[in-house]
């Protein structure tokens, strides 16, 4: 290594061209690597879908799904099946383990679903599986018109979303609101019967109507043919003048049936801004630069628009423009990290010095960044911070070697020849160290689940930018220190300071054995008792950009109706656009995320987004320092003053607002649920999640309200709710004596209902765009008494009545039913505001209800942020033994004598009382960000452990200790304020999605600070005990 240093600074020209090369590399792998809020967080998940029309879900769970759980139980590589089950449907949702093989899993998923087909009704399709998308919502487009009918629009929206589904690494395009164009038969059943016919006669005739497919050809010489038909008729009174032979008879269609020709309702209908539109939810893949194809796609449809006449675009909910805000954020923050770094070191030692210390960061940063580019990985909130947690730690290579150059300069040495003794001198214990820190970090990978995939790219970001920065303090610094190095004198007199340490240290050491004893025992006591003090979360709070209301009807509440109510709420949120800073709504009626996070199709849910303007700057640095440092002032013309950041309120301190102007149409339209729900991370959808199990239904929903009353009467509580809910009426025919005796089956009737009441696909016809279905139903079949009335056609031609031949017996089913691993749960979900109440005192508060539920023989489950927190524990354990053995078998490499290395490793825990005092002086809990932060900390005040102890190792007399222990205090010094103020935004300044890992710097520098005294004092002071050394007079 030696010889391959002495390489690169004989080899100018070299060094220069390769560090050329890497500024290229670096610059392309930014410009192409993809930039997204958040990583991917969500492990690998397969979905399976099946469906029985018409059934409930009780009918489909005992039919089809329990049969499927079981197939699939035994597959290896699944964690878990979260199974909903709705009247007509259901969906498996399993999600991988996570080193899982994803195709061999979905194969077997397959297979199992083939196996247990036989099980399943000979009616019903086979259910499909899938391997889930990790797609991520990019932007929205509003596509609307004061003009144009809605299937022009539905035919514009659609061709827009083929243009855009073809641009790269666009994943998918979905339209809410559209449907395909049909032709909608509605069948008289009065005239039917008028006619005495038959309705399976004229469902057959209808079916005739129209045919697509090929005839056949002919192949005449020198004329070739093809023959088909014209596929039916093209308008809706060709439809109802077509004759019909049914039953021998001739009548028109229009006699017995009305047509239309028309884009019926979908399941959502979405509005912009209280106007109804069709939206184009587009999003990316992994790949995508979010930045970038957000501004191309917002170009190109401005472009097009002039194609389309009279259509109105809006694009809102633009997931590029928070990404762009929060890394400009953070890359100034970089940047002021950085100058304050430049500045320490020029104070602290001298302005040549930090010149290059400061030119050697850009560089480590990009060594950094080319692994991470090509390790496939993205730009995003977590990866900068570990850039920026990392900042003032990779410093410390450079400034230890650059300062040990410097040392031999000022002794009189040539600089060519300082600068290879001085990096040769300090290549193992800077390798070390770097080792070390890197060892404190590198555990975390050992976390799994979702928590990993969140955190993964801290612990790559600091050891591949701490990598970068020992390649750069071996090769390259070396050069410019023998360029620029000159003999020099510090910019401070160290000397008084030095003195004055002297003095401390030795009236420690007078006293030694009663300090290391206090130390030993004060401080983990008040390390406990800090701790036991503070407020515990998974995640600190932040400040998003948007407000959802979501919300739930009665049951009976048709798709139209929840649009009426959901303008009315969405113009009433609109009336308070300045209170808000509001800068749009957008609402879609038919669907909703819960408040628990689960996704609902339903007429009867809603959910409506308030996009809310940026938070304004509220200080001096990231008003007008952050713009200048992150070059925004020079690439945007918006100034100082950004008009998208005028919002003066946090977004927790506008829901409760919120929640309080909507309350009044809770009892107006006497809603199920409605509440106000703010961003949140992703990794926990509800903060409490309450999952009961059992056989006797009725003990488990007394259970859940019984939790629900004692969760209404709990401050704090923001909302809560639970899905044991009652879906629509069923009636259930079941055939009497006198049907059976007329000679009819449950199947004969289920068969001639189902001609009327079950909108049935008859054939099939083309438009100018495709293949268009043709569909029945019948013209009275939502009126009950159709039903009530109902004559039906015996063999003999009598006619009979429904009522006379059958029973009628009314159930009321679930309106879904909830399962995990196959056990039917019932769920009470609540969200907390954690500036009150933590979910943690939340659920001791109902622990004896938890207690007195489980003697009853119920299984209860604790998920949300109770789970998240236990997998936490669990994972630490084993993280924080292998950082041990870790830095210990590094400590080893440096220390012969293993009570070396465990007087160094004895610093790490008494260090946690810095990190915990740093989080009560910033009024912040502790929360799971915090306790990676410690374990980070772990590495950093180790390295300060090893600049002490190995100077002082060796020494056995008191002059020769109290020489070396006064030199050591520099350089301690230098690298813990360097680091501090690397880390002095993130602490002090974070906002918006950067508070997230804000606790991490809180632990690392704040518990380096305190660290720093320990290393100066305590360690010292512990090796006079152990070495016998005794105090000196000053």
């Amino acid at each position: 290594m030696g010889k391959l240093i002495e390489f690169f600074i004989h080899n100018k020209a070299l060094n220069y061209t390769l560090l050329i090369f890497l500024a290229y590399l670096g610059f392309n792998a930014y410009v192409n690597i993809p930039k997204e809020m958040f990583p991917n967080v969500e492990l690998e998940k397969i979905s399976v879908r099946g469906a029985y029309s018409g059934s409930s879900a009780t009918i489909i769970d005992k039919m089809a799904v329990r049969d499927i759980e079981d197939a699939l139980s035994n597959i290896n590589g699944i964690d878990k099946a979260e199974t909903t089950i709705i009247p007509g449907s259901f969906i498996i949702i399993l999600t991988l383990n996570e080193h899982s093989n994803k195709i061999n899993v979905l194969s077997k998923v397959k297979d199992s679903i083939v196996a247990s087909k036989q099980y399943l009704p000979s009616d019903m399709l086979e259910p499909t599986a899938k391997l889930l998308d990790k797609s991520k919502s990019l932007i929205k487009l509003s596509v609307s018109s004061s003009t144009l009918s809605r299937g022009d629009l539905t035919k514009i929206s659609q061709d827009i979303r083929s243009k855009i589904a073809r641009i790269k690494h666009i994943s998918d395009v979905s339209i809410r609101g559209d449907s395909n164009e049909e032709v909608s038969i509605k069948i008289n059943s009065k005239a039917v019967s008028a006619y005495e016919l038959k309705p399976q006669s004229v469902l057959e005739a209808i079916s005739n109507l129209s045919y697509i497919f090929p005839i056949g050809d002919i192949e005449q010489k020198d004329n070739f043919v093809f023959i088909s038909t014209v596929n039916g008729k093209t308008s809706t009174k060709e439809w109802e003048s077509s004759i019909l032979n049914i039953e021998g008879r001739y009548i028109e269609l229009g006699d017995i049936a009305k047509v239309q020709r028309h884009y019926p309702l979908t399941n959502t209908i979405s509005t912009f801004n209280n106007k109804e539109t069709l939206t184009l939810v587009i999003s990316k893949d992994d790949t995508g630069n979010s930045i970038e194809l957000s501004k191309y796609i917002q170009n190109y449809v401005k472009k097009i628009s002039k194609n389309y006449p009279g259509t109105e675009f809006n694009f809102y909910q633009d997931s590029s423009r928070p990404i762009k805000d929060r890394l400009n954020t953070v890359i100034s923050n970089l940047m002021f990290g950085l100058v304050l770094v430049f500045l320490s070191i020029s104070i602290l030692i001298n302005l040549r010095l930090a010149f290059i210390v400061a030119l050697g960061i850009p560089f480590s940063f990009i060594i950094g960044l080319l692994f991470i580019y090509y390790m496939g990985y993205s730009i995003n909130i977590v990866s900068l911070l570990g850039a920026l947690i990392v900042i003032g730690i990779v410093v410390d290579d450079a400034i230890v070697v650059g300062e040990n150059i410097q040392r031999h300069i000022d002794e009189g040495m040539d600089a060519k020849e300082a600068a290879i003794t001085g990096v040769k001198e300090m290549m193992l214990p800077v390798t070390l160290a770097t080792v070390t820190t890197a060892a404190a970090f590198l555990p975390i990978f050992l976390l799994t689940g979702e928590i990993a995939l969140f955190l993964v790219l801290v612990p790559i970001v600091v050891v591949m930018i701490l990598f970068g920065s020992l390649i750069e303090s071996f090769f390259f610094l070396p050069l410019h220190a023998e360029e620029m190095l000159k003999k020099s004198k510090s910019f401070i007199n160290w000397e008084p300071l030095q003195e004055s340490y002297n003095r401390v240290l030795s009236f420690h050491i007078k006293y030694k054995k009663t300090f290391v004893v206090l130390f030993l025992v004060l401080i983990p006591i008040f390390t406990v008792f800090t701790a036991k003090s503070m407020k515990f979360q998974f995640f600190p709070n932040f400040d998003g950009n948007n407000l959802y209301v979501s919300g739930k009807l009665n049951i009976n509440t048709s798709l139209e109706e929840t649009l009426k109510i959901v303008k009315e709420i969405e113009y009433e949120l609109m009336q308070h656009s300045e209170e808000f800073s509001l800068k749009s709504t957008s609402a879609v009626s038919g669907y909703r995320r819960s408040l628990a996070g689960e996704t609902e199709l339903n007429d009867n849910v809603f959910f409506i987004t308030m996009e809310l303007y940026d938070r304004a700057d509220t200080n001096f640095i990231n008003k007008y320092l952050n713009p200048i440092l992150n070059f925004s002032i020079f690439t945007e013309d918006v100034g100082f003053n950004d008009p998208e950041k005028i919002r003066l309120k946090q977004t927790f301190e506008l829901s409760p607002r919120a929640r309080e102007i909507i309350e009044k149409y809770r009892a107006k339209y006497n809603m199920i649920e409605l509440g106000v729900m703010e961003d949140k991370p992703g990794l926990i959808r509800s903060d409490i999640q309450i999952n009961l199990s059992g056989s006797n239904d009725a003990q488990l929903e007394s259970s859940v309200k019984k939790l629900s009353l004692a969760l209404s009467k709990i401050e704090g509580v923001k909302n809560y709710s639970d899905n044991i809910r009652y879906g629509k009426m069923e009636y259930k025919i079941k055939i009497n004596p006198y049907g059976e005796n007329l000679g009819l089956s449950e199947a004969a009737i289920a068969r001639i209902l189902s001609a009327y009441f079950l909108e049935k696909k008859q054939s099939t016809t083309f438009n100018n765009d495709g293949v268009m279905e043709i569909k029945t139903e019948d013209l009275y079949k939502d009126d009950l008494d159709t039903l009530l009335n109902f004559e039906l056609t015996l063999e003999d031609g009598r006619f009979v009545k429904l009522t006379d031949i059958a029973d009628i017996v009314m159930v009321r089913d679930y309106e879904k039913i909830d399962k995990l691993n196959g056990n039917i749960v019932k769920t009470l979900y609540a969200n907390v505001d954690k500036r009150k109440i933590t979910p943690n005192e939340i659920l001791n508060q109902v622990e004896p209800i938890l207690e007195d539920i489980s003697k009853q023989g119920i299984d209860v489950n604790l998920l949300g942020e109770k789970e998240k927190n236990k997998n936490l524990q669990e994972d630490m354990k084993r993280t924080v033994l292998v950082a041990i053995f870790l830095i210990l078998i590094t400590l080893l490499l440096i220390f012969s004598k293993l009570k070396y290395a465990l007087m160094v490793m004895s610093v790490i825990p008494l260090s946690i009382l810095g990190a915990l005092l740093g989080h009560k002086l910033m009024g912040m809990p502790l929360t799971m960000p915090s306790i990676i932060g410690i374990l980070g900390l772990a590495g950093v005040v180790v390295n300060d452990g090893i600049i002490m102890l190995d100077f002082l190792h060796g020494t056995h007399n008191s002059e020769s200790f109290f020489k070396r222990a006064k030199l050591r205090l520099r350089p301690i010094l230098i690298t813990s304020v360097t680091t501090f103020l690397g880390l002095f935004t993130l602490i002090f300044y974070a906002t918006g999605q950067a508070v997230i890992l804000q606790p991490i710097a809180l632990s690392i520098g704040f518990g380096l600070l305190w660290g720093t005294f320990l290393n100066l004092i305590y360690l010292p002071t512990l090796y006079a005990v152990v070495n016998g050394i005794k105090p000196v007079k000053i």
